[in-house]
């Protein structure tokens, strides 16, 4: 059986320093002379040694504790390399129970994922920074010769979601979509219906049923979906309400 242990290294590069003499120092010394990188090592359940490489030892020991807890988990070897292509496919099966409005968002969210990566792309290759990148991208998209609104943009905070069902089904270790913040929208101002306006709407209906609708939404207050779910139960015969 494996150890558990995460451990973090010195990963040295480049040549081995020598002295005045051009003897090689010994390895005590290394750390102030030969460059290096910090190197987060464990094994799999087999018994085979995986290893990252970080710049920083900050970064290093954040990975090393992130992943000494999954392999606490039973989950030491690294996912299956999986395509964004793949991925997409298996995650709208997976997702039947979402309302079918809310599967196309997610279908056209997955291919403007795959057209800006490339529908090649390992997912578990798809780093925070890239996670950005793509927002941006999209942010700069225009529609009809106009930039793309907040509340448009923010329908892409769909791939945290999308991506955490990844790291659900243990495909990637951490969601790259994690801690994007979605953009402030503005609240357009309410604009009231005065009753000069109204009676000009109720001239400008072509037929008796638009005209009850709106005088309904005006007299009433009900919303379209309010409206167009009433029946004759609804309505008090002796009161008229």
């Amino acid at each position: 059986m494996a150890t558990e242990k995460v451990g973090v290294y010195r990963k040295y590069h480049g040549p081995i320093p020598t002295d005045k003499s051009g003897k090689p120092l010994p390895k005590s010394e290394w750390p102030r002379k030969r460059a290096f990188r910090w190197a987060v090592r464990w094994f799999g359940s087999e018994g085979k040694r995986y290893s990252k490489s970080f710049k920083t030892r900050k970064e290093a020991e954040k990975f090393a504790e992130t992943k000494q807890l999954v392999i606490r988990d039973g989950r030491a070897d690294p996912p299956e390399a999986l395509e964004l292509k793949e991925f997409g496919k298996m995650y709208v099966e997976l997702r039947g129970d979402l309302k079918a409005s809310s599967l196309d968002e997610h279908r056209r969210t997955l291919r403007y994922l795959q057209e800006y990566f490339g529908p090649e792309r390992l997912i578990e290759h798809i780093t925070p920074l890239d996670a950005r990148k793509f927002i941006s991208w999209f942010r700069k998209r225009e529609t009809r010769g106009r930039a793309l609104a907040s509340g448009t943009v923010n329908k892409l905070i769909e791939c945290r979601r999308i991506f955490r069902e990844a790291v659900d089904c243990d495909l990637i270790c951490r969601n790259p979509f994690l801690g994007i913040r979605e953009e402030k929208v503005g609240q357009a101002d309410w604009h009231y219906v005065n009753p000069m306006e109204y009676s000009r709407l109720i001239q400008a209906c072509s037929s008796l049923q638009w005209r009850g609708m709106i005088t309904l939404a005006y007299c009433c207050g009900l919303r379209r979906g309010e409206m167009l779910n009433l029946v004759a139960g609804c309505v008090g015969a002796k009161c008229l309400t």
